[in-house]
């Protein structure tokens, strides 16, 4: 199948299925708290993450071109830290929810340990960062695996946290790990994504999980909680199925859908919501909170809260990206993952 869609170093089908899994974020904060496919939009979120780091720091690797380890994590805080750093700070100067007495957490990118360690989610209004804290400890981890490793032994490391990960949370009782683990050892959708990276370009894995039977098939499980019932949609082995469905419709994103389905993921409208998807995600719960204390009825979730709010966090990540984030983001461009192998170094 060939890949359609592409925009320079970015393909815009899987800007498509992030949109999708932001509006699978304001969906269940705003309308409904407890979905039948609850862990869609989370898996999704981790497959992404995992996947394209995992593509950009491979490809780097894979031209023998010195790897930047420093850059890439200024990078990443060009473009993780600004919008979440401004959120924390208006919630921290309304104090909203009692926000202060764990900003250390939040700010230092511990909020899923604090959760897990007093097992609430208060502060409510920053309930939301524990899976960017899983993507963010991921992302301190990833470079170094895949800079001193060979692609074999990062494929081992990478089925190892998986494996582990879904071990620590199944059993986490019989481990006398915390109650709360599950939202910090939520790491193997995120290795999902990572080995989906590794083997992208091998034919028979392409073949099979980029046919049309497979992506049917991806559906279909993806959707069968809505038939068999809530309760499946809630346990370890849809969970599981679910990594494997949407890795299956990652990748086929990444080569590029045709027809109806490239259109769906790749048009003007979801190109614009994927540039500011970050941003709506990290506000949106402080812009919950700003609002329906001046506005009490908006705190019952719903499909009036849902449309009501949701544009105004896009409206405001809007904003945000133009005069804040864009800002930040372009001075990525000081800071190369990759630089070349001196000309010295090719000829020894």
């Amino acid at each position: 199948m060939a890949a359609t869609g592409a925009r320079g170093d970015r393909r815009e089908q899987i800007d498509g299925l992030r949109v999708i899994a932001m509006t699978g974020v304001l969906y269940v904060h705003y309308w409904n708290e407890h979905p039948t496919l609850e862990s869609v939009r989370v898996s999704l979120f981790f497959i992404i993450s995992g996947f394209l780091i995992g593509v950009i720091l491979l490809s780097a690797k894979d031209t023998q071109a010195t790897i930047n380890v420093t850059n890439f994590y200024i990078r990443r805080s060009l473009r993780l830290l600004p919008a979440l750093f401004l959120m924390l700070f208006v919630a921290a100067l309304f104090n909203m929810d009692g926000i202060r007495n764990s900003l250390a957490w939040h700010t230092f990118q511990m909020s899923s340990l604090y959760f897990a360690i007093t097992q609430d989610w208060e502060p409510w209004v920053a309930a939301h960062l524990w899976s960017l804290n899983i993507v963010e400890q991921f992302y301190l981890t990833a470079p170094l695996i895949i800079i001193f490793l060979s692609r074999r032994h990062i494929f081992v490391a990478y089925v190892l946290i998986f494996t582990m990960s879904v071990i620590a949370r199944t059993y986490s009782d019989e481990l006398g790990l915390l109650a709360w683990s599950n939202i910090v050892l939520a790491f193997d959708p995120v290795a999902a994504g990572a080995i989906l990276a590794l083997v992208k370009d091998n034919a028979d894995v392409r073949a099979v999980l980029t046919s049309k039977l497979n992506n049917l098939a991806s559906v279909a499980i993806i959707a069968s909680p809505l038939f068999v019932g809530f309760k499946f949609g809630h346990s370890e082995t849809y969970k599981l199925l679910c990594i494997y469905a949407l890795a299956s419709i990652v990748l086929s994103s990444y080569i590029g859908y045709k027809g109806v389905s490239a259109y769906l993921l790749a048009n003007p409208v979801t190109r614009f919501l994927s540039r500011v998807s970050y941003a709506t995600y990290v506000y949106h719960m402080a812009l919950w909170w700003l609002v329906a204390e001046q506005w009490p009825a908006l705190y019952r979730a719903g499909p009036m809260t849902f449309v009501i709010m949701s544009t105004i966090t896009v409206i405001v990540a809007t904003i945000s990206w133009h005069l804040v984030e864009k800002h930040f983001d372009a001075l990525k461009a000081l800071f190369p993952v990759t630089q070349p192998v001196p000309l010295a170094a090719e000829r020894a």
